[in-house]
């Protein structure tokens, strides 16, 4: 494993030779750690629970929502020769002071672009994460011998921020969808309710014209019941 002072030997090397060594863009050496360099937030970042993408430099920050998972894009682009290989690993001041945890894992020889990192929040309320604080720590090592295979995936992991991005729209989608059908369930609720007046009305008036020609006395009164009932029946069916 590469000390600090082993990772700025390396980040010379590469300068020198590009087959040899690591680099680090941009590079700030108070990131440096013992053994290893913190990487940083980035520019983009997408939260499982909402389904969206969030663009973290234009809202100087992501806000992590209780139980919800996100992916963040490093500020930093990682480059490693075929001699090289690396862990993410999480920060204790994120898992013990602002309960967030993350997936270690492996950045393979050969590797070039920015990284993306998964992270959850535990706690029962928001955790927000600025554009440019430590996110995690990266730790180098030398294989024993060159790696044979190339880096799988995408530099920068392309490929994964396009599914990403599939389903944020997809969610998009999905939402105006269910718009769409609130509003056109309110616009039948509407036309219902309009008819049942309309039809209550035509009724009354109907029974009123019938009776008066019958029995005007009658017709009289039951107009003036009517006349009295048709505001309940209105707010009623208003109400529905």
């Amino acid at each position: 494993m590469f000390s600090d002072v082993d990772i700025e030997k390396q980040l010379d090397s590469q300068k020198i030779d590009p087959d040899t060594g690591l680099s680090i863009e941009p590079f700030e050496k108070n990131m440096l750690t013992p053994v290893g360099y913190d990487l940083r937030v980035g520019q983009n970042g997408f939260s499982w629970n909402n389904k969206r993408e969030v663009d973290i430099e234009r809202d100087g920050g992501i806000e992590i929502e209780p139980m919800d998972t996100v992916v963040i894009e490093t500020l930093e682009s990682i480059t490693l020769s075929k001699e090289v290989g690396a862990t993410i690993h999480a920060m204790a001041t994120r898992v013990t002071a602002q309960g967030l945890s993350h997936i270690s894992t492996t950045v393979d020889p050969g590797w070039t672009g920015k990284l993306l990192i998964s992270c959850h929040n535990y706690r029962d309320s928001p955790v927000e994460l600025r554009q440019g604080d430590p996110l995690c720590t990266i730790c180098f090592f030398r294989v024993e011998s060159k790696a044979k295979r190339s880096a799988g995936g995408y530099p920068g992991r392309s490929d994964i921020w396009s599914q990403l991005r599939d389903k944020a729209n997809e969610e998009k989608r999905r939402q105006a969808q269910e718009k769409q059908y609130e509003k056109d369930r309110e616009r039948r609720e509407r036309q219902t309710r309009l008819f049942w007046m309309a039809a209550f009305a035509v009724v009354a008036l109907a029974i009123g014209i019938v009776t008066s020609l019958i029995n005007p006395v009658i017709g009289a009164s039951l107009a003036a019941v009517i006349g009295g009932i048709s505001p309940f029946v209105v707010e009623i069916l208003k109400a529905k």
